[in-house]
């Protein structure tokens, strides 16, 4: 797609996100009813929808944006906005022992990865970003041949794959740095392509930046956890989004990520009954502080639930320095809790529609910045979303 068509597409999406973001950025954990009051019609139509349904819709947006374009019709450009073609694939021949040690899911990613990522005879030394162990690395050389050096600022990760390289006779090179290094640089400089499947937030960032600086040939990332940056608000990277009118917090940010395909059952349930609990204890909170604001708590591990709800809230009231009252009323704020959980359900079925169009936007922040910077960028869906939602890939040439 030539970086007109991008462009086009990045300020007809800022415009919808910005028109309508009344409808996606409010945080439904924050909010004790539907903050559309004013849009009767939509709440009528979530009021309907039973847990099976919402689950149903929220998997399926393209759903959701066909029923909320009835009443706000710009919103049908949405799903024509965000479709990227499929990648051209070809067979990657390697050899299944050298998955050993990868989970499934991942090893199948990386497979999916290399069969999509254009094929350049020209490059001569592969760049491993946040490489970990170096499952991308063991991939790429044993498709390619060629030399990988791999980044990782972990040692211990370092030396594991440094080890398994050796017995594999791959040639591959590990770096324990911290990737904002002199050091690192000096490695990154004599690479000339770049890669990095799933690295999170400002990390992917800083490749895209440290490849631009050393004038690296090619570039082939899978963007992640936009979230993950170390300022509270998103500091766009291409003069477009600069100028854009659209401003991002980090919790803005976590829209583009809300998609989870890996969670069966089981996982489902304990996410009902986690925020259920949360959400049980906010209601307490706010009686008992007479506040209107919500008062999130830290993490927990899962085991703690088996515990119940009033165990959960005497260890939130401890984790907050406030005192549960002898006579707490624990079925009522459970059941409160419960009524809660289906308005945030209904929220995110509303928030679903946007999902793809927040990460696109960033994605095409991303090319429109290779763009500015001379390389020739193409932007494919390198797997099924059943595999991963983040199957997005940015692949870049100068």
């Amino acid at each position: 797609m030539s970086s007109l068509l991008y462009r086009h597409q990045f300020r007809q999406l800022t415009q919808i996100l910005t028109q309508f973001q009344w409808l996606w950025r409010p945080i439904p954990m924050e909010h004790t009813q539907l903050p559309w009051q004013n849009a009767e019609p939509l709440c009528q139509w979530l009021a309907t929808l039973e847990n099976t349904q919402m689950a149903a819709l929220k998997a399926h947006p393209d759903a959701v944006i066909e029923t909320l374009a009835t009443w706000w019709p710009a919103l049908a450009q949405l799903t024509d906005l965000t479709t990227v073609p499929i990648a051209n694939h070809v067979t990657v021949n390697i050899n299944a022992r050298l998955g050993v040690g990868v989970p499934g899911r991942k090893w199948a990613q990386i497979q999916a990865y290399l069969s999509a990522m254009p094929k350049r005879d020209s490059t001569v030394r592969y760049l491993e970003w946040c490489a970990g162990k170096g499952y991308l690395g063991r991939g790429i050389t044993a498709a390619t041949g060629k030399p990988v050096e791999s980044l990782e600022w972990q040692a211990a990760l370092c030396e594991q794959g440094q080890l398994f390289a050796e017995q594999k006779a791959l040639p591959m090179q590990f770096h324990p740095l911290d990737a904002m290094s002199e050091e690192a640089a000096a490695v990154i400089a004599g690479c000339d392509h770049g890669l990095a499947l799933h690295a999170c937030g400002d990390l992917h960032v800083q490749l895209l930046k440290k490849a631009i600086a050393t004038d690296m040939q090619a570039i082939t990332v899978s963007p992640c956890c936009y979230q993950l940056i170390s300022g509270e608000r998103y500091q766009p990277l291409s003069s477009e989004a600069q100028h854009a009118s659209l401003v991002l917090s980090k919790a803005d940010l976590k829209l583009a990520v809300q998609e989870a395909v890996t969670g069966g059952r089981r996982v489902c349930r304990q996410r009902e009954q986690e925020v259920t609990y949360r959400l049980g204890f906010d209601e307490w909170q706010r009686d008992w502080q007479g506040s209107d604001q919500y008062l999130p708590l830290p993490a927990l591990k899962k085991s703690q639930l088996t515990h119940g709800f009033g165990e959960f809230c005497r260890w939130g009231a401890e984790q907050k320095g406030l005192i549960l009252p002898a006579d707490f009323d624990e079925a009522e704020y459970h059941t409160r809790g419960q009524a809660r959980f289906v308005i945030l359900e209904q929220m995110n079925v509303v928030k679903s529609a946007f999902r793809r169009a927040m990460e696109y936007w960033l994605v095409l922040d991303r090319v429109l910045f290779l763009q500015q910077h001379g390389y020739r960028v193409t932007l494919t869906q390198f797997c099924d979303r059943q595999l991963t939602p983040r199957n997005l890939l940015i692949h870049a040439e100068k």
